[in-house]
């Protein structure tokens, strides 16, 4: 997989923005929790009050609180606090009756300490404690303590051995409680202030939320869009290094294992990468800033970490279970196409041979196969999200259990146990997410390995590191001693073939089934190469050539037609875009197709399906060849092309194409089982077993070799052969 991810190095643009996004994203919706706290905490509890110490205070509140502090804090208390007159305040309605106090600033640390004096002057509001205390009103204590300075000590020294037994949250949640009454006695609209605290905490709530969505989505987009475009060149390469692959290669990939290569396993890689660049770096981003956030409530740290171990177990066990599983998926689904495609491409002999019935057993045992394997592996990852479900349930009513005990012991507010709460579900949704990756993992790591094994496969054939360079015109095309054995193979195909085809000339190969014909012309074009002697174009091995310069010498007509998708006219020139009209219906015309394409509606323009299916194999096999001579090509191999066409056809196009031969002084090399085909050639090669057993011209040839005169005589009559 990592190699794989070289592929990501083009976009780190992308990668760099996709990043930034992703950290915005996180930051976003982890200050949400903090606001959310702080709108449950100060917007409802408390009314919407955050100061620590009162913004503003009645003359009385102001006396009263003198009489608990000691010198030095009453400075603090005169320092803190200025006296406005009467109408100076308008924000204070009371001001407009009588003056009151309004705080300075809020930034001197010595303010706490007046937070006990206010509430002591607070709770003296309440009549049940004075009743307790031995007075019916405030006015009487206050009146008593003015009197007797000891009753306000004895007062002071009972309120701070009750309030010793605060948390520095609760003792600053009765100051705030009390701060709402003493704004509500200057006249203050609390409820506004309520709620104008919480619309303000909302709207920015909005605004972040808003924020990170469009993180959010500029994320989505451009890791889409990165893991697209790397995986579009991935598949490039993939096609790319198929293309320059010989016929060992083929031998080593099976078709089917190379179209699931190049679709469904890239397409793993694209979703895996897609997830990496949004997942795999927000799920560490979120996990461990909030795992940050969460250590703030030290006494709850406790109750994560037994999930996480949990969490880890359950993952580990699932990775175990299901990592062996998904390369054999790979490979199934590779027998999967395998099966499909040859059941496609060969209906017409099944249905002829009445093989329906095996062949749909064939199809359901490599269905069932990859079938079975993916419940198994779907069943062991099912079992997470429900797990993981169950363990976020649980670690919630665990976290409200106990933090509700933590409230009634004052040492936790609501906001923090609800903060808490949304902070721990995103360490475990990062943890999910990271699950799920690492699910994911395993299996595209088996599509990568699968991809870069093409990939990093070595083509046989190659071009050489300094090419020559072809003359100009025809050359002859000499074989000097060459033998050959396909890779692996420990018998030769071909031994000792040594011969030359000279310009103009027409030279054909005959032999039994398996005698080596198409092997032999397949060497010229480099599909194989020798593997003793060489062969040579003019006086240079063709090894020393360019693969492209050597070919478009070459027209080829392989043994089986193939025809693309398109028009006739798109077949034609695929051998040759920039070929005029002329050319074109030259080669209609010595091919024999120019009867047939006239005929159709549409002429050149008359749509071919896929694989030529709408046309039948004769006209298959003479537009294959009419694409051949449509290249201006100084050798024209023809690999047993005329086996589909009929005796009088194939007269009439090996004529047509004598005479052309005649005018261009190509060599034309012709593979053929009919003796009628090649009868007129200028040499006959007759391979055997692989070897040369006769050479020469048909009259020569029926005096001197027996495997031709075997050949001729069972095919035409003593008068065709007089």
């Amino acid at each position: 997989m990592r190699k794989a991810l070289r592929y990501l190095k083009p976009y780190w643009l992308s990668v760099l923005a996709v990043i930034a996004l992703i950290f915005g994203q996180v930051q976003c919706e982890l200050a949400l929790p903090d606001y959310m706290s702080g709108i449950v905490t100060y917007g409802i509890q408390y009314g919407g009050i955050t100061d620590t110490v009162p913004a503003a205070l009645r003359l009385s509140t102001y006396e009263h609180m003198e009489l608990f502090l000691s010198p030095e804090n009453r400075t603090v208390l005169s320092d803190a606090y200025e006296q406005k007159p009467v109408g100076t305040s308008p924000e204070y309605p009371l001001n407009q009756s009588e003056p009151i106090y309004v705080l300075r600033n809020q930034t001197d640390p010595r303010q706490e300490a007046l937070q006990k004096s206010f509430l002591i002057t607070g709770m003296l509001e309440n009549p049940e404690i004075l009743k307790a205390s031995g007075f019916s009103s405030s006015e009487q204590f206050y009146a008593a303590a003015a009197d007797n300075p000891m009753l306000a000590e004895q007062i002071k020294a009972a309120a701070e051995e009750k309030t010793g037994q605060y948390t520095d949250d609760n003792l600053l949640g009765a100051v705030r409680i009390l701060m709402k009454q003493e704004y509500a006695a200057l006249g203050v609209n609390t409820e506004r202030m309520q709620n104008r605290y919480i619309l303000n905490e909302g709207m920015v709530m909005l605004l972040i939320t808003l924020v990170g969505s469009l993180c959010a989505v500029g994320s989505s987009f451009l890791a889409s869009r990165t893991a697209t475009g790397a995986c579009r060149t991935m598949r490039s390469d993939v096609f790319r290094r198929v293309e320059s692959f010989s016929s060992e290669e083929f031998s080593r990939f099976s078709t089917a294992s190379l179209i699931t290569r190049t679709t469904n396993d890239i397409q793993q890689v694209q979703m895996v990468m897609t997830m990496l660049l949004r997942i795999v770096l927000f799920a560490p981003f979120m996990g461990l800033t909030s795992l940050f956030k969460v250590m703030r409530y030290g006494d709850m740290v406790w109750i994560l970490s037994w999930v996480l171990l949990a969490i880890v177990i359950l993952l580990l066990a699932a990775f175990v279970t299901t990592m062996p599983k998904f390369r054999i998926i790979q490979k199934l689904v590779d027998r999967l196409n395998l099966v499909i495609r040859e059941q496609l491409s060969g209906i017409l002999v099944i249905r002829a041979f009445i093989n329906e019935e095996t062949e749909e057993k064939r199809f359901d045992e490599a269905n069932r196969d990859i079938t079975r394997i993916n419940i198994f592996v779907n069943r062991a990852l099912a079992t997470i999200m429900p797990a993981m479900t169950f363990l976020m349930s649980f670690i919630s009513v665990l976290i409200i259990w106990f933090g509700s005990r933590q409230i009634d012991l004052g040492t936790m507010q609501i906001g923090d146990m609800m903060a808490f709460l949304q902070y721990a579900m995103h360490v475990l949704m990062s943890f999910m997410f990271i699950a799920m990756i690492f699910i994911m993992i395993p299996r595209s790591s088996v599509s990568a390995r699968r991809i870069f094994e093409v990939l990093e496969t070595e083509p046989a054939i190659v071009d050489p590191d300094q090419p020559e360079t072809l003359p100009e015109g025809n050359q002859p095309i000499v074989f000097h001693d060459v033998s050959f054995r396909y890779p692996k193979a420990e018998e030769y195909v071909l031994k000792h073939i040594s011969f030359e085809a000279k310009p103009g000339e027409t030279v054909a190969f005959i032999g039994s089934t398996g005698s080596g014909k198409s092997t032999l012309v397949n060497l010229i074009p480099r599909f194989f190469d020798v593997t003793e002697g060489r062969i040579t174009f003019g006086d240079i091995d063709i090894r020393s050539l360019k693969q492209k310069d050597l070919r478009e010498r070459i027209g080829y007509i392989p043994q089986k037609a193939v025809l693309f998708s398109g028009t006739v006219e798109s077949n034609l020139r695929y051998a040759d875009e920039n070929a005029d009209e002329d050319r074109i219906r030259n080669a209609l015309e010595v091919s024999q197709a120019a009867e047939f394409v006239d005929r159709m509606p549409n002429g050149i323009q008359e749509p071919i399906a896929q694989g030529g299916t709408n046309v039948s194999g004769g006209q298959k096999q003479r537009l294959s060849i009419a694409r051949a001579l449509t290249r201006n090509a100084q050798v024209y191999i023809f690999d047993d092309t005329f086996s589909a066409l009929d005796y009088a056809t194939d007269a009439r196009l090996r004529s047509a194409l004598d005479q052309m031969i005649q005018k261009t002084k190509s060599t034309v090399l012709i593979v053929a089982q009919r003796i009628s085909t090649i009868r007129g050639a200028d040499r006959i090669i007759v391979l055997d077993k692989g070897e040369i057993t006769g050479m020469g011209t048909h009259d020569e040839l029926m005096k001197t070799c027996s495997v031709y005169q075997e050949i001729a005589y069972s095919q035409l009559s003593q008068e065709e052969l007089a």
